[in-house]
């Protein structure tokens, strides 16, 4: 007991001295799950790809027998002789189609890929949500991140504009090196209101996206695993990609709608069978069980048949065009991802290299300048050289995150399951 105490005790001591944003931290597999629940386009795409489907159940019904029933009655009273007679007739029949040239089966067939490209589509919906949330994630970050190094680098910047005219009175420098100092100042106060103002929008958007606020979001993000190289990559695409899968669904669809065309010259057998009974003026309780076979064959259309076929074909081919633009389309968002992704890994090495050594430089320059080697506008540009550095350094690590995320969206592989397992990497 006394041990359970001192675990609560300490649970909440935790609670109350660490920072909030590490307790409740939003994660990014969080905002993917709100946003694919609050998403409208999801919510759109979901309810139209159930709807289709209802199509497909209407063709399967055609292969089952149909069953009806019906009934009737009448009176007739002779106003001359008083006489009058009354009928009542009752019965069910049953029908069912024996041979339609494959017709209906080709039509399933047909709808069948038409609602598996109507999935491809759906996926794809979910996956472009979910690579515009995670843009809108990274971008809410970076801004904050700039932000707080404006906000650093103002107050770097009020601290030397203090010094100075310290030493300015004490006559130790000029009224150019206040100017500056101030200049510098202003200067880094309009830069961070404009990372302000990039910040709110890009709150704004994060909303729109996801459908919450962006607060105390978790800005430990890591890349799952990519394709070793960009021809893996391509061969991802070209099994994953969701209009890539779309687009074969619909050819299929096509080449079964060629088939189901050229059904509609070949003949049909209908079965149909009857059980009737009631009685009439002339026949008393009777009941009959009928049944038949019905047979048709086209002989003479006018060329509508002819006409279809062609129409289908004409469509076969366009889909096979369709497909390979869409495949070359995908192929070269694959390239393009891939090589924003390689650029932006090399570019942050370069750029951590390139902070490291602007600090280095930043800091040697303010001990010159204490023992009189530095002016101060030394000083100032060293302060600019190192916060852009810093903010070239934190974009290209959004950059990076991004284009990896760009990859996966591009072979098919941001699905939400991808963010709730152990494939990551740093």
């Amino acid at each position: 007991m006394a041990n359970i105490l001192k675990f609560n005790t300490l649970f909440f001591a935790l609670l109350i001295f660490l920072p909030a944003k590490q307790v409740f931290a939003i994660s990014l597999f969080e905002v993917l799950e709100e946003a694919l629940n609050t998403n409208v386009q999801v919510s759109m795409a979901n309810f139209n790809l159930k709807s289709q489907s209802e199509g497909l159940n209407q063709l399967l019904a055609k292969k089952k027998p149909s069953i009806s029933a019906n009934f009737s009655g009448d009176g007739d009273w002779d106003l001359k002789t008083d006489l009058d007679s009354n009928s009542f007739l009752a019965g069910i029949t049953g029908r069912y189609t024996l041979f339609d040239g494959n017709l209906i089966d080709h039509q399933i067939a047909a709808e069948t890929f038409r609602i598996n490209a109507l999935e491809a589509e759906y996926e794809g919906v979910k996956q472009k949500v979910i690579y515009e949330a995670i843009i809108a994630y990274l971008n809410v970050l970076r801004d904050n991140k700039l932000v707080d190094l404006s906000i650093k680098n103002v107050s770097v910047l009020k601290q030397q504009l203090a010094a100075t005219e310290s030493r300015f009175q004490l006559g130790e420098l000029t009224r150019t090196d206040l100017a500056q100092a101030q200049a510098a100042l202003e200067a880094s106060i309009s830069v961070l209101e404009s990372r302000k103002g990039v910040l709110y929008l890009a709150n704004r958007a994060f909303e729109t996206v996801v459908g919450i606020k962006p607060v105390d979001l978790d800005a430990n993000i890591n890349l799952p695993k990519l394709p070793m190289t960009e021809i893996v990559a391509k061969e991802s695409a070209t099994k994953s990609n969701t209009e890539l899968r779309a687009s074969r669904m619909l050819e299929k669809r096509a080449r079964k709608l060629v088939a189901a065309s050229k059904s509609k010259s070949l003949p049909t057998l209908n079965f149909t069978t009857s059980l009737t009974g009631g009685e009439t003026s002339t026949q008393r309780d009777f009941a009959n069980i009928g049944i038949s076979l019905n047979g048709s064959v086209p002989l003479y259309t006018g060329g509508s048949i002819q006409s279809a076929e062609q129409e289908a074909q004409a469509n076969l081919e366009l889909s096979m065009v369709n497909g390979e633009i869409v495949r070359l389309k995908v192929e070269q968002a694959v390239v393009t991802a891939w090589s924003d992704y390689q650029v932006s890994s090399a570019i942050i090495i370069a750029k951590t290299r390139e902070v490291e050594a602007t600090e280095l430089a930043y800091f040697g320059i303010l001990e010159e300048t204490r023992l009189g080697a530095r002016t101060i506008l030394d000083v100032l540009n060293a302060e600019k050289n190192l916060m852009n550095a810093q903010t070239n350094l934190e974009t290209a690590k959004r950059n990076r995150l991004a284009a990896g995320y760009r990859v996966l969206f591009e072979i098919g592989a941001l699905v939400p399951a991808l963010f709730g397992s152990d494939r990551i990497i740093n």
